[in-house]
């Protein structure tokens, strides 16, 4: 079965209000989505009226799909549990993570993180994991997709660091919580966290920050070789227009929980772009043998 993980670029109105943009870059996300045809698909930054229209057009091929995480507070939007801090104030969004799946969802938990950043963005949405559980020709497989907390100028790099492996931890316990050991766990999404210039910002036991997060989790999320850059200002105009055209980075993952069934994964691979981007971020997608 395939995952695909795509940031798809699509802030609320607040943020973005080209209405038209992003309708033209959701449709192309859409040409990207189908080409890839994904067994799950997690989607992040899907703020926007756009994205809901995206997620409409899709349900023909993904019918089971889970809510926004964060968008509604109560398990009563079909969620089986809610926990985290979920803020239902009219100035906070929704954490713009959903996940899709050709195969029924027989569970979906959502998390929305209790550790965020203030006051960086971020700390205005309600950013969290939807850890969903697939069944294809009865055989289980659990799905974490999520966006971790951004790096945001002037704000320290350092603690937003802190704040992404304290959202692992409470991403790990979620997964301890409902994943049973005998059923694989893959966990996707944009983690922000910069593979290459975290190779330098070691911890006390001379980890680089993947690999911080990677036992934060409990989890492999960066094979070797990595795969090539998601956010690439080299060769994608709406990176560049966001970074700089010399920033080249991997910030999106697919990875395995350790301690649970193993599967096999193929190499994840960065899809690029035949035509204008869609995103600022590529997405990436692995195959899982289970």
């Amino acid at each position: 079965m395939s995952v695909l993980a795509f940031n798809i670029y699509q802030l609320p109105r607040v943020a973005d209000g080209d209405a038209a943009g992003k309708d033209r870059r959701a449709r192309a996300a859409e040409t990207v989505i189908r080409s890839a045809d994904p067994g799950v698909l997690v989607l992040e930054e899907a703020f926007s009226a756009e994205a809901e229209s995206l997620r409409a057009r899709l349900a023909d091929r993904w019918p089971y799909q889970t809510p926004l995480v964060g968008q509604y507070c109560a398990t009563s939007a079909g969620w089986t549990t809610v926990t985290g801090n979920c803020s239902t104030s009219p100035l906070v969004v929704s954490g713009g993570v959903t996940v899709f799946s050709k195969y029924p969802i027989t569970q979906q938990h959502q998390l929305v993180y209790r550790n965020s950043y203030f006051p960086t963005a971020d700390y205005y949405a309600n950013k969290g994991a939807a850890l969903v559980r697939v069944v294809k020709d009865n055989r289980p497989i659990w799905i974490a997709g999520t966006h971790l907390q951004a790096d945001q100028s002037p704000y320290s790099i350092a603690t937003a660091h802190t704040t992404r492996m304290a959202q692992l931890g409470e991403l790990r316990a979620l997964v301890a919580k409902y994943a049973p050991a005998t059923e694989p766990v893959v966990i996707a999404g944009d983690l922000n966290i910069e593979y290459w210039a975290g190779q330098s910002r070691v911890d006390g036991q001379g980890r680089s920050q993947i690999r911080q997060a990677e036992a934060a989790l409990s989890a492999t999320l960066a094979e070797t070789p990595i795969h090539p850059y998601t956010f690439d200002g080299a060769t994608n105009p709406l990176a560049a227009t966001n970074s700089t055209t010399t920033y080249r980075d991997v910030l999106d993952y697919i990875g395995l929980a350790v301690g649970h069934a193993t599967p096999t994964l193929t190499p994840v691979r960065t899809l690029g772009y035949s035509a204008a981007p869609p995103s600022d971020h590529y997405p990436v997608q692995t195959t899982v043998g289970y």
